[in-house]
């Protein structure tokens, strides 16, 4: 053996002491990093807890709304498919069935699951890295991830990476009862559909090593949430998938082979440009895996799947927004990439230093990308307390119980019990069919304003165009509205647009509307200013 691998952090045949040091080091430094991201956007929101994106509040109004009134909504009064994440949305309801609810709750919630995966990976890493290396894994997953997005965004993304971390510990493992496995996969993909990538993958593996029953069972509990959340949407007249995932995602129907393969073939490309960082540590992570398909059998099994999982993420699904969509695969890849670099070194040196290099090159932009998000997620919170938190008190002032239209719906409908008419369609099933048919037109809009008896429409004028692009685009509104006034955000680049425009139907009720607005004006934020 070369002096060089013999001085390799680890034991080649014995499994390394499973010390607590290096967990307690990096979860001590992700829970200062979360600390220190708190205080910024407490300070930025001018003294008030806001969570950086309104996703979170769609989450806590539906969790808040099943807890008291029974319903799986946004609103109290009627169903609706607006999360993607239908396991938390449930952990969060029964927790606030036991507290009330709480705008603190999903807070402690992602910080505990970004806790318990750091110490899931603590546990992985020690079977394969000696000392120190353990911790420079473990704070290479906090600060390149990075964790303290996911433990103060109050989402399910922490979550999501505790279980995918998880399944990778224990799929492939003849020593743990195949109820554990299905249990975690379970939950894995009821938290976020994209857990199906890695329960694909893990099948496929298993499957190559002709081991029926653990692939079956893996992929039965895979796909038992989806299907179960398809017949519980479908029988309150929903669709399928959650509205969130069918108007984000590949679009699949009418579409031939061609096309198809066109358009997967498209989104991975911007993808890949986009996510760069992704797409460098998947690379290493591919190329780690080659290098050890014929030896260390579950290393090379944890490697295969995190780069396939991360294959079908680039094909089909977001990487970027809000520095979360892709969490879960940076902290997996980190986490079997340290553990393979032994091996890998041991197996071939030229390969070793190619993936070094590669890792090097996503290490750099991982470092870029935590900085902006260390520096983005307190001005997130001030642009949603700036509008959002605005309109929500707004509402509560005059409108607490009123019908109303808008096209941001989380912390308005926490804040309140509204009778809502999301324009987007991610809390409206109404809407969501009409863009799904191609029926979505401002005659539409128009015949569901009259119908609902909505008083006031505060809605982005952006979004509302002859030429719809984007998902959360529409048709013009019709003329015959009245826009009374305009709320501006001096700096609102992270929200749907800068300004929020404030539409009566009725000339009375535009004369009431001007009186409130004006009236309101009084309380607003200096940077947010009030327009005609």
């Amino acid at each position: 053996m070369s002096t060089a691998t013999a001085t390799l952090p680890v034991i080649s045949h014995q499994k390394t002491s499973h010390s607590l040091r290096p967990f307690l080091i990096a979860a001590g430094i992700y829970t200062a990093t979360v600390v220190a991201i708190l205080i910024a956007s407490f300070r930025a929101a001018d003294g008030h807890f806001i969570y950086a994106l309104d996703d979170t509040y769609i989450n806590m109004a539906m969790a808040k709304n099943f807890a008291l009134h029974g319903v799986w909504g946004v609103t109290p009064y009627a169903f609706s498919s607006a999360t993607s994440t239908p396991f938390f949305v449930l952990l969060l309801s029964l927790v606030y069935r036991l507290t009330g609810p709480s705008q603190y709750v999903p807070l402690l919630l992602s910080w505990f699951f970004g806790v318990a995966s750091i110490y899931v990976a603590a546990r992985i890493v020690a079977d394969h890295l000696n000392g120190i290396w353990q911790t420079v894994a473990l704070i290479g997953m906090v600060l390149f991830t990075p964790m303290f997005v996911v433990g103060t965004l109050g989402m399910e993304h922490s979550l999501h990476i505790l279980l995918a971390l998880l399944f990778l510990h224990s799929f492939d493992q003849d020593t743990k009862p195949l109820w554990t496995i299905a249990v975690i996969t379970a939950l894995l993909t009821g938290t976020r559909y994209e857990g199906m990538f890695m329960a694909a993958m893990g099948c496929l593996m298993l499957l190559g090593r002709r081991e029926w029953i653990r692939a079956g069972t893996i992929a039965f509990a895979a796909w038992l949430p989806i299907c179960a959340y398809a017949l519980f949407s479908i029988a309150q007249h929903g669709y399928w998938l959650p509205n969130s995932i069918a108007l984000k995602g590949v679009h699949v129907h009418g579409l031939s082979i061609g096309e198809l393969l066109l358009s997967l073939r498209t989104a991975a490309i911007w993808n890949s440009i986009h996510g760069m960082h992704l797409f460098l540590l998947l690379a290493g992570v591919i190329l780690a895996a080659i290098a050890l398909r014929n030896c260390r059998s579950h290393l090379f099994m944890m490697l295969a799947v995190v780069a396939g999982a991360g294959y079908f993420h680039l094909l089909t699904a977001d990487v970027g927004w809000a520095f979360r969509y892709e969490d879960y695969l940076i902290a997996t890849a980190i986490i079997v990439g340290a553990c393979s670099m032994p091996a890998l070194h041991r197996s071939s040196k030229l390969a070793s230093v190619v993936t070094a290099y590669i890792c090097f090159g996503a290490a750099a932009l991982l470092t870029v990308r935590s900085l902006q998000a260390a520096s983005s997620l307190p001005q997130y919170s001030r642009a949603i307390y700036q509008q959002q938190w605005q309109l929500a008190s707004f509402l509560r002032t005059y409108y607490p119980n009123g019908a109303i239209a808008a096209n941001d719906i989380g912390l308005i409908n926490f804040m309140n019990d509204l009778h809502c008419l999301d324009l987007v369609g991610l809390a409206d099933s109404d809407v969501f069919m009409a863009k799904h048919s191609g029926t979505y037109s401002t005659e539409f809009i128009d015949q569901q304003v009259s119908r609902r008896g909505i008083e006031v429409v505060m809605i982005y004028d952006s979004w509302f165009t002859s030429n719809p692009k984007r998902f959360s685009d529409g048709p013009p509104v019709p003329g015959s509205w009245i826009r009374v006034g305009r709320w501006r955000v001096a700096q609102g680049e992270q929200l749907g647009d800068d300004t929020v425009s404030f539409y009566a139907l009725t000339p009375t009720s535009a004369n009431r509307l001007r009186m409130q607005l004006a009236s309101f004006a009084k309380n607003l934020p200096k940077d947010v200013t009030p327009l005609p």
